[in-house]
């Protein structure tokens, strides 16, 4: 990913295109391909004879493959047991984190941090008290409570002995007849009321049909690109590349007819924006933006319509060549698709993505999505790199975003190695920009495990890194295990959202002096 080969075919040169336009561009070219790559997937055409049966055993085997990349922590902890145990008995949490300032010679350069936790979720009651501390001395900072939607809090530092107390039910339009709304000039959307105790086997089921209506959503849409599908065999080879050897190899050419793609990207656009998942995802949103939450949303609405925008100029050819083994070994598009957006300006799109793992093929993956527009081309590129032994199981994942002269505009990398034997684990997290860089070590590991009833997990060291130097140092483990039942709610708690404007600003006065 070094060098950008060129697009082919390059169309006469137009005026510089904005940078920040071409990324967006990028992202709606990967929207492309993931909305083809599930249509070609989920399309029953493919249930035919050859070619067509050649291409899903392809799929079927690159779905094989990737199970095998799966962690086996969730499975080591047990937890789907533990998640049936948390709604049968209290939870307890005990998290200990240490935070150190590299650069702060003072004696506060090393701050500890604890939070211990009950979560009783068949009563809808939790508990909650935090500390910190330096050097083995510990201090109480405050604690809450919650019983079915209600709050109790107290933060004896600030407030003393007095407990606030804050209901959760209605909370938009009870917080919008408060002294509060008019001392900080705020109102909340007057159906806001967020619960804290979702039911665990409704929360299931709600995820259950989430899942479900994205992927009815693209079910939907499956019939109109199914019809629109041509399979045939490809009967130049082509020459590829695997551990120093190389060897020519066909495949399976999918034409999908321009006007019904662009039909099923419309829909599967429309479908999105007006789905349940995407409404639930957006109340997500409504208390931090408050009064700006219509204006946040109508723009969430359009860059959805942004990465749904590419549409086809000519019918989309995707060629996927085969080894002897079945398996799929390059993605690519013979030459480029024309396309067009009302957002971006794009003139043409082309794919080239190689799978040459020697024991599995998605073990080593190189290539990208081009996008041109004008003399302007920008790669969006992929490099991964994984091994599975007895022992272990590490990953090297790279992403990265190019222009012409093949600098990296922005650079994404992934780095994890899991013990299989000792649950350990080794990350390296990072990004980069042009000027500034940002990432995140850590290595670990899970102890003290019982199947389904408890488990540590440990963080022996970790660094956030600014510009290639440690900003923040940490260490630390949260402990999870079957707990006792939740404190008493407190009496003569004081509610929140009925004190006038004189007790809240005597309340800040009391917390600030």
């Amino acid at each position: 990913m070094q060098a950008v080969p060129p697009i082919q075919g390059a169309p006469a040169a137009k005026p510089k295109k904005n940078k920040t336009g071409l990324i967006v561009g990028v992202l709606c070219a990967a929207a492309v391909v993931i909305v083809i790559g599930a249509g070609v997937l989920l399309a029953k055409s493919l249930l035919g004879g050859s070619p067509k049966k050649q291409l899903a055993k392809g799929f079927a085997n690159m779905t094989r493959e990737m199970a095998a990349y799966q962690s086996s922590v969730a499975q080591d902890v047990g937890l789907e047991e533990f998640n049936r145990l948390k709604s049968e008995k209290p939870i307890h949490t005990d998290m200990n984190f240490s935070l150190t300032d590299p650069e702060e010679t003072g004696s506060f350069s090393s701050i500890d941090v604890g939070l211990d936790a009950v979560t009783d979720y068949q009563n809808k009651a939790a508990e909650l008290d935090v500390s910190v501390g330096a050097y083995g001395f510990h201090m109480n900072v405050g604690s809450v409570i919650a019983a079915d939607n209600m709050l109790y809090v107290s933060v004896p530092l600030l407030f003393e002995d007095t407990v606030y107390s804050l209901d959760l039910t209605n909370l938009g339009s009870a917080f919008n007849a408060s002294a509060w709304s008019e001392l900080m000039e705020v109102t909340l959307p007057e159906e806001y009321s967020p619960l804290l105790f979702e039911d665990i086997k409704t929360e299931d089921v709600l995820e259950a049909g989430r899942q479900s209506e994205l992927a009815q959503i693209l079910e939907k849409q499956d019939s109109i690109l199914e019809n629109s599908m041509t399979f045939e065999q490809i009967q130049a080879k082509r020459e590829f590349a695997f551990d120093g050897a190389s060897g020519a190899f066909g495949g399976v050419r999918v034409t999908i007819d321009k006007d019904a793609y662009n039909a099923v990207l419309e829909g599967v656009c429309d479908d999105i924006l007006a789905s349940d998942f995407y409404a639930d995802y957006m109340k997500g949103y409504q208390m931090a933006y408050s009064e700006g939450f219509e204006a946040f949303q109508e723009d969430a609405d359009e860059a959805v319509r942004q990465i749904f925008s590419v549409r086809f100029e000519q019918d989309f050819v995707l060629d996927f060549y085969l080894d002897k083994k079945g398996r799929i070994i390059n993605m690519s598009t013979p030459f480029d698709i024309a396309v067009s957006s009302q957002y971006v300006e794009m003139d043409s799109v082309a794919i080239d993505i190689d799978f040459s793992g020697k024991e599995r093929a998605l073990d080593c993956i190189d290539g990208g999505i081009y996008v041109q527009a004008g003399d302007e081309i920008l790669y969006m590129g992929i490099s991964r790199t994984a091994d599975i032994t007895e022992d272990f199981y590490s990953e090297n994942l790279t992403l990265s975003i190019q222009d012409n002269n093949s600098d990296d505009e922005i650079t994404f990398w992934y780095a994890n190695e899991w013990g299989y034997a000792d649950h350990t684990f080794d990350l390296n997290i990072s990004m980069e920009v042009p000027g500034s860089s940002m990432g995140f070590t850590a290595d670990g590991a899970y102890t003290d495990i019982v199947k389904g009833e408890e488990y540590t997990f440990r963080l022996n060291h970790g660094a956030l890194k600014m510009d290639g130097e440690d900003f923040l140092l940490m260490t630390g483990s949260v402990t999870m295990e079957p707990g006792d039942s939740v404190g008493d709610v407190p009496e003569n708690a004081v509610n929140i959202l009925e004190m006038s404007q004189s007790e809240i600003m005597g309340l800040i006065y009391g917390a600030l002096f």
